[in-house]
């Protein structure tokens, strides 16, 4: 990953795999605004809406986006597909749309999800110019909302798993990611990505895992291997914050 730093801006980081496809903007925020101003929240629920709404605005104009498309997260597996010119860009809380996790969309259609820990993952379809951009906790990973998200993809728009590019943001990561109710919230067909010392969970894994069983090449698999509790540069639920940073991408107009 590599990060930008637009004056006047707020700073973002963007995908190795996805830097250099042509019309495609995307960006990672981090809890950080415009000037080095901190606490750059970007949810409804988690602070001031106004404020939140200001910030959204701020964000999008670093990525040269138009308004972006978000919902309120319903931490399953459910995704939304927005028809072409169709957008979901709601400026109040009263106004969101409910019960997914997830926006497919097309060109001229920026899609974002919010996050504090959680992961953010990005899926690029170059054959169908599709993207998906899905919010991804522990019941999305227990549902394969990663690798369904994939095979919506190709049933709506016809794209090819083996040539999707996915990149996963920063999250919670398997050094803090300790889940003492795994043995009654996750299957057994997960307890695998335990650390057998204790009871910290590798997500990170289980995300690659499932993006390639759905049929993704491992090259095309970027996974951002840094952890929102260790570093004070995203916001972390884990570590008390309230705010939800945010992975926003969506493809210019043809």
């Amino acid at each position: 990953m590599q990060r930008h730093s637009p004056p006047g801006l707020p700073p973002y980081w963007t995908f190795d795999l996805l830097r250099d496809v042509p019309g495609l903007l995307h960006g990672v925020f981090t809890r950080q605004g415009p000037d080095g101003a901190g606490d750059f929240n970007l949810s409804f629920g988690n602070g001031d809406a106004e404020t939140a709404l200001k910030n959204l605005r701020a964000a999008e104009a670093a990525l040269g986006l138009g308004q972006a498309s978000f919902l309120n997260q319903a931490h399953g597996d459910g995704l939304l597909e927005l028809a072409p010119g169709e957008s979901c860009s709601p400026q109040s809380p009263e106004e969101m749309r409910e019960g997914f996790d997830g926006l497919i969309g097309g060109r001229g259609q920026a899609l974002m999800v919010k996050l504090a820990d959680c992961q953010g993952i990005v899926l690029y379809a170059p054959d169908s110019e599709s993207l998906a951009v899905v919010h991804s906790g522990w019941r999305g990973s227990r549902l394969d909302i990663a690798g369904k998200a994939v095979r919506e993809l190709a049933r709506l728009r016809g794209a090819v798993p083996e040539k999707m590019l996915a990149c996963v943001s920063p999250s919670i990561g398997p050094c803090c990611m300790e889940f003492r109710g795994w043995r009654e919230e996750l299957p057994e067909s997960l307890w695998g990505y335990r650390d057998p010392r204790g009871d910290r969970f590798d997500f990170w894994s289980l995300t690659r895992d499932q993006l390639l069983a759905a049929g993704l090449a491992p090259e095309n698999v970027e996974i951002a291997g840094i952890c929102t509790r260790c570093t004070g540069e995203f916001f972390s639920h884990r570590r008390g914050d309230r705010g939800r940073f945010a992975v926003m991408a969506g493809l210019g107009r043809a």
